[in-house]
């Protein structure tokens, strides 16, 4: 049986950052620190075998570091049906590409191949939910006063492809550095852009023996207006300002795996020796990479991660676990549907459903959902936590983890019982269920009708700027609601009292698999909400950008028989936009596949503005059914009640905790020794804040754990560093 190939982690996000001395590596695991690497992109193996992790985020200058997306080639085979990390030296069988006959061969180098571009300039204007299943005719265009075919074109930043290897290491994205046609903004106010980033090629040495790997690094962080004169550059919306371009982006990451054909020794039929001959092997699964802004609190995770949201598609559009979601009898006898028969498919999308008797895990399954809001008291501003911790954790608290962990048993005390499970349905009850997206409050007790607590998560939504198209709160994924529902009713498995071992959902150790990879990249980025977003918007929960589970569906591919890459279909001069005067769009289809740019392209621009005022929103609560209500009328008919609410405490911090000096090393230290500060303070959320966060950015302080803190000293867990 020949090897088949894919690219893992299938999405990997990359970071902007100012500073030219270095950078790090995307953390591969939940709440994790980036991982610390040379200029090279070698990381260090400590003594555990674990790959060491950052101690700063900026440079001696006090630049931030870029982080990069690193890529790595899994094998699957007969040997390994769940894959294991290609090393330079293995031997397999390959196909040969013209023949098609089998071959044995030594894996010798990748040919890595990736395309950045970003098309926000150019792009339909950003307008809350509209556009997410299709643009109208109307729909405006930004800079829409740009009519000229080929100006338009110039809109889109266009670097073109570049390709390493182990002889060819390094290649950058940047202006004059591509044979082939390129698009870069003319000067720009404050800052010009003349790079998307560059790869690396970078190989590793472990006990395991040698990989050849991708790093990928993003734009230095540099926005700015091609508009001049009195009063430019100037900001005038959250997301949509015509003369703006930035250096985030977003492409596909190809490989080719080259290989020296063996024989066997004729003087030693159980041996194998190299050739003269030599062969490549194209990487079926293709990945995608995402370059977006720094990440100012990493060990702090969303209440709905990237991994949450695109599992809950695989889970329910791409059958990737139909034991939780599938078509009973859910017994063992229902096979996974052929992903490339599109009438298997739509039968089991129109027919499945969650399992009744799923039980999940409690500390794998349940306890991480449960436990994140929990670390946003570090983030938010501090008025706000007086009168208690309604996410208290510990013993008798509202999240008593030891009390929520326990499942009904044989012989169990009522009292204890009854308890437990009123602790367990109070929790669930207060979820924003499907269809609440609009409701501040829910009924969370049928026998006390009247008590309505506050919907959670208590965060906003996709849209409560206007009461068109609304969806004004947040809400957790159907599969995350799921395993809670079953968590309440009792169906779930504490595997630590049952002594279980459980396989886990992200890497652990340094030979993960390449879903585990795939998993961890993403748990460390936003899945909601989407107004427009952090690395991405909506369009990221759209099924059909996809090509299968975690992988997206790339318009650009390499040729099987010619091992080169088509760039027929997407060409460096002339990527796809929207048609030019009428913002008609007719011919844009996603599931012909993505072209570089197409990910990054619905997200605000500049970066900055949208980041700066994503802090707290006054959001209407006066109708929870405004567009059906009131579906003709343009303004509130009577002045509205409002509730502030936060967007994204673990992107956009409010207020933190800044360690006051002198702090002793090995000591504990009091809470006092810690002072409450504003994140961002002198910087108002408002248009004049979101042109001095243009620049601002890279002072801003980063959010890490205190090592100064213990479960008795009452000392902040997560303290402010390197603030400027």
């Amino acid at each position: 049986m020949a090897a088949k190939f894919k690219i893992h982690p299938a999405i990997g996000i990359a970071r902007v950052g100012n500073s030219t001395s270095g950078f790090y590596l995307a953390p591969e695991s939940p709440g994790a620190l980036p991982i610390a690497c040379d200029q090279n992109g070698v990381t260090t193996i400590g003594k555990d075998g674990q790959e060491a992790v950052i101690t700063n985020f900026k440079d001696s200058s006090g630049a931030v570091y870029r982080q990069g997306a690193r890529f790595r080639v899994y094998v699957y085979d007969e040997a390994n049906p769940a894959g294991r990390e290609l090393k330079l030296g293995d031997q397999m069988q390959f196909v040969a590409p013209k023949t098609g006959l089998l071959q044995m061969g030594e894996v010798t180098d990748i040919t890595w191949t990736v395309y950045l571009a970003n098309k926000k300039s150019s792009w339909y204007e950003f307008q809350q939910l509209e556009g997410e299943h299709g643009y109208s005719a109307a729909h405006p265009l930004r800079n829409a006063s740009i009519t000229d075919a080929g100006e338009r074109q110039r809109l889109i930043i266009d670097p073109g492809p570049q390709t390493v290897n182990s002889k060819t290491a390094s290649a950058q994205f940047a202006q004059g550095q591509n044979s082939t046609a390129q698009s870069f903004p003319p000067p720009l106010e404050p800052f010009s852009i003349t790079t998307l980033g560059e790869l690396l090629a970078t190989q590793q040495t472990t006990s395991d023996g040698k990989f050849n790997r991708l790093v990928v690094l993003g734009g230095y962080g540099n926005s700015g207006s091609m508009f001049s004169g009195f009063g430019q550059p100037s900001i005038q919306t959250y997301a949509n300002n015509d003369g703006w371009f930035d250096d985030t982006s977003d492409g596909p990451v190809l490989a080719i795996v080259n290989y020296v054909v063996l024989q066997k020794d004729p003087k030693d039929p159980n041996k194998w020796i190299k050739t003269q001959q030599t062969g490549k092997a194209v990487v079926e699964g293709s990945a995608w990479v995402v370059v977006g802004y720094p990440r100012y609190a990493p060990q702090i995770q969303d209440m709905i991660t990237m991994d949450d949201l695109v599992y809950d598609l695989a889970i329910r559009k791409q059958a990737f676990n139909i034991n939780i979601y599938g078509i009973a009898p859910f017994d063992g006898s229902q096979k996974t549907p052929d992903p490339n028969d599109a009438d298997a498919m739509q039968f089991w999308r129109t027919n499945a459903k969650y399992n009744p008797d799923y039980y999940p895990y409690f500390w794998r399954d349940i306890w991480p959902i449960l436990q994140r809001p929990n670390q946003y008291q570090w983030l938010l501003d501090f008025e706000a936590w007086q009168g208690g911790d309604p996410h208290n954790t510990g013993p008798g608290g509202n999240l008593d983890q030891q009390a929520l962990s326990i499942p009904p048993y044989s012989g169990e005390n009522p009292d204890e019982q009854l308890y437990r499970r009123q602790q367990r349905e109070f929790i669930y009850n207060i979820l924003r269920k499907p269809g609440q997206e609009n409701r501040l409050t829910v009924p969370s007790n049928p026998r006390m009708p009247s008590y309505l607590p506050h919907a959670m998560p208590l965060l906003c939504g996709d849209n409560p700027i206007t009461n068109d198209i609304v969806s004004k709160f947040l809400r957790l994924t159907d599969t995350q609601l799921f395993f809670l529902h079953q968590w309440k009713e009792g169906k779930f498995i504490n595997e630590q009292t049952e002594d279980i071992t459980v396989e886990s959902l992200y890497p652990t150790s340094a030979s993960p698999t390449g879903v585990q990879l795939d998993r961890g990249v993403l748990s460390n980025a936003l899945g909601g909400a989407f107004c427009p977003g952090a690395e991405t918007t909506w369009i990221i929960r759209n099924p059909a950008i996809f090509a299968a589970p975690y992988r997206i569906h790339s318009k650009l591919q390499i040729n099987r028989v010619t091992n080169q890459i088509n760039l027929n279909e997407v060409t460096p001069g002339s990527l796809s936009q929207p048609a030019v005067v009428s913002g008609a769009d007719d011919t844009y289809s996603i599931a012909e596949g993505m072209e570089p740019g197409d990910i990054t392209k619905y997200s605000g621009v500049p970066w900055q503005s949208d980041f700066n005022e994503c802090s707290t929103q006054d959001i209407s609560i006066s109708y929870e059914q405004w567009n059906q209500i009131y579906p003709d009328s343009v303004g509130d008919p009577a002045v509205p009640d409002t509730y502030s609410v936060y967007w994204w405490p673990s992107h956009r911090p409010m207020g933190v905790y800044q360690p006051v000096p002198p702090l002793v090393p090995g000591a504990t230290q009091p809470p006092d020794n810690y002072l409450g500060v504003k994140w961002t303070p002198n910087i108002p959320q408002s248009y004049a804040g979101d042109l001095i966060m243009v620049s601002a950015w890279k002072s801003l302080g980063f959010v890490k754990d205190n090592p100064f803190a213990t479960p008795t000293n009452g000392a902040p867990a997560y303290v402010q560093v390197e603030a400027d």
